[in-house]
């Protein structure tokens, strides 16, 4: 499958502890809009992580680029992210997409 056609990506995590706990979250990254001039592509994605202590966090950035598997597919990392701030703090994350899904 070329990664020219449009599709999305599933991922989920768990942030890293702050202020004594840690959040899981899981989501879906937008449709691939961000192309390199090379072909490569990238993914925006929002999400909301699971409520901990009365509170929760936004994951708002982009992919990085596609990394090429077998079979055609492939995947994204998220790279180390920093989440908003709620609560007085902020927790780091990291992500690997599952393969690309047709949309």
């Amino acid at each position: 499958m070329s990664c020219r056609r449009r599709h999305i990506h599933n991922f989920s995590g768990i942030t890293r502890i702050n202020d004594g706990h840690r959040h899981g979250f899981s989501g879906r990254t937008g449709i691939d809009t961000l192309f390199t001039r090379r072909g490569r592509h990238r993914h925006r994605y929002n999400v909301r992580t699971a409520r901990v202590d009365r509170h929760r966090h936004r994951l708002i950035n982009i992919t990085g680029l596609n990394i090429n598997i077998s079979g055609g597919r492939h995947i994204h990392r998220s790279g180390l992210r920093l989440s908003t701030r709620n609560d007085g703090h902020r927790h780091r994350y990291r992500f690997v997409t599952g393969r690309n899904i047709p949309v």
